[in-house]
């Protein structure tokens, strides 16, 4: 799909438009996420679209989608589970994000939405292995909210250079992953360090 096509469809549905099509589009038409983000940080660099409006409607769209493959794992995910399990390809990915669950656990929600392929089967699995609902809002929607606020300055910035972006998607994307990644090991380096401050400063004080 052309930048211009998706730049047509963005001005003649909208908001409204651009929220379903962020919920229910992306698992319909074959077209990445990536590109449709930064094809919305390109609008609204344009004046096209309201730069804080048009982040808030995707967010609001990418949380509906994740949200809805969660509701699907937890309440239906046991025969979707064996549909999937057909194709090769798709078998594959579960495969890849049930190492991820196992490595990383509830963890691997926070940098599964950098990763094409992945984004939308690890709120499925962790839907359909009952992980509590509010563990999943915390590390899925907090990535997502990450890796929005990446893409779409890309877009907003360098919107000229969509096609080149696009080319070296692969690359960027592990760029960022690694980029988040550093981020989420430094704070939680940094939390465990003043718990550990704070036991030893409770044992001085004999508490």
């Amino acid at each position: 799909m052309e930048l211009e096509t998706i730049l047509e469809i963005i001005e003649n549905n909208g908001y409204l438009g651009l929220f379903l099509w962020l919920w229910i589009g992306v698992f319909i038409f074959p077209v990445p996420n990536e590109l449709i983000v930064m094809t919305i940080g390109l609008s609204s660099s344009l004046k096209t679209l309201h730069p804080v409006l048009a982040f808030i409607v995707i967010y609001s769209g990418i949380l509906a989608a994740l949200t809805t493959c969660y509701a699907f794992g937890r309440f239906i995910g046991r025969p979707l589970l064996r549909y999937f399990r057909k194709s090769k390809r798709l078998s594959r990915t579960i495969d890849f994000s049930l190492k991820l669950m196992e490595r990383y656990h509830a963890f691997s929600l926070s940098f599964s939405y950098f990763v094409p392929g992945i984004r939308n089967f690890l709120p499925f699995l962790y839907g359909f292995s009952k992980l509590p609902f509010k563990k999943f809002v915390l590390f899925a929607y907090s990535g997502a909210l990450l890796w929005l606020s990446l893409t779409f300055t890309i877009g907003y910035v360098f919107g000229d250079h969509i096609h080149t972006i696009v080319k070296y998607e692969k690359e960027l994307l592990i760029g960022l992953v690694i980029l988040a990644s550093v981020i989420l090991a430094i704070r939680f380096i940094k939390r465990k360090r003043e718990k550990e401050t704070e036991k030893l400063h409770d044992q001085g004080l004999g508490l």
